[in-house]
C-alpha cells in the first residue's frame, strides 16, 4: 500500500508540473510574440499578445510587465499604471518591483503628477538604491514638482493681489457713488429751494397784482358807504343850484 501510495503521489506531482511546464510554454509563446510586434512598433497586436498571455497564466509578472509597457506606449498611462501597480504589490523579486515603481513615475511624470511620480520613484529606489535612471528621473521629478509648488503659490499670491486690487477698487466705487448720490441730493434739495423760493415769489407778486377779494358782506357796506357818498355829492350840488347868483354892479332892493 504504502508502495502504491508514493507511485501515485509521484503521478501527480508529474501530471502538475508537465501541466505546468504547458502552460508556461504557451505563456512564453504568446510573450515572445508580443515581443516581437513590441519591437516593430506594433503595439495593438503585442497587447494582444500579452493579454493571451496573461489569460494562460494570470500570474505572468512578464505578461503584466510588458503589457503595462505597451499601454504605455499607446499614452493610455491610467491602464499602464494598473498593470504596474499590480506587479509592485505583489512581486517578491526587487528588481521587478524596482522597474514597475520606476515605470510608474513615468506614467505620472506623461499625466504631469509630480508627487506621485516623485513617491514611485523614491519606492523604486528602495528596492533598487543603486539604480541611477531612478535617481536622475527623481531629481528631475522633484524640479518640475517644486516649479509646480512655486507656481502655485505665485497662482495663490496673483489670485490674493487680485483680490485685494478689486476689493480697493470696489470700496472706491462704492464711496464714489455715496459722494455721487450725496450730490445729487443736495443738488436736488437746493433745485426744490429754489423752484420752491422762485413759487413763493410768483405767489407774492400775484397778491400784489391782484385786487383784493371782500367777503358779500364788506361789499355790501363799501356800497352802502358809497352810496352814502354819492348822495352827499348830490345833495350838495342841488343844494348849489338852487342858490340865487349875485350881479355886480347891481343894488340889491
Amino acid at each position: 500500500m504504502k508502495k502504491e501510495e508514493t507511485m501515485r503521489n509521484l503521478f501527480l506531482i508529474l501530471a502538475f508540473a508537465i501541466t505546468t511546464s504547458c502552460i508556461a510554454q504557451k505563456e512564453n509563446r504568446y510573450i515572445d510574440k508580443g515581443n516581437k510586434a513590441f519591437e516593430n512598433n506594433n503595439y495593438t497586436d503585442a497587447e494582444n499578445d500579452y493579454k493571451t498571455a496573461i489569460t494562460e497564466n494570470p500570474e505572468s509578472v512578464a505578461g503584466k510587465y510588458n503589457l503595462g509597457n505597451t499601454y504605455y506606449k499607446q499614452q493610455n498611462f491610467e491602464e499602464s499604471l494598473k498593470q504596474y501597480q499590480a506587479i509592485a504589490k505583489t512581486s517578491l523579486d526587487p528588481g521587478i518591483r524596482s522597474k514597475a515603481y520606476h515605470n510608474m513615475g513615468n506614467a505620472y511624470m506623461e499625466m504631469q503628477d509630480y508627487e506621485k511620480s516623485v513617491n514611485a520613484y523614491k519606492n523604486a529606489l528602495k528596492s533598487n538604491p543603486n539604480d541611477m535612471d531612478t535617481k536622475y528621473n527623481l531629481a528631475y521629478a522633484l524640479s518640475k514638482l517644486k516649479q509646480e509648488q512655486q507656481q502655485q503659490q505665485q497662482n495663490q499670491d496673483d489670485k490674493n493681489q487680485d483680490k485685494k486690487d478689486q476689493d480697493k477698487q470696489d470700496k472706491q466705487n462704492q464711496d464714489q457713488q455715496n459722494q455721487d448720490d450725496k450730490n445729487k441730493d443736495q443738488q436736488d434739495k437746493n433745485k426744490q429751494d429754489q423752484q420752491n423760493q422762485e413759487q413763493q415769489n410768483k405767489d407774492e407778486q400775484q397778491q400784489k397784482t391782484q385786487p383784493k377779494k371782500y367777503t358779500p358782506e364788506e361789499l355790501e357796506r363799501i356800497m352802502q358807504t358809497l352810496n352814502n357818498q354819492d348822495k352827499k355829492i348830490q345833495d350838495k350840488v342841488n343844494q348849489q343850484k338852487t342858490q340865487p347868483v349875485r350881479v355886480q354892479g347891481e343894488k340889491d332892493w
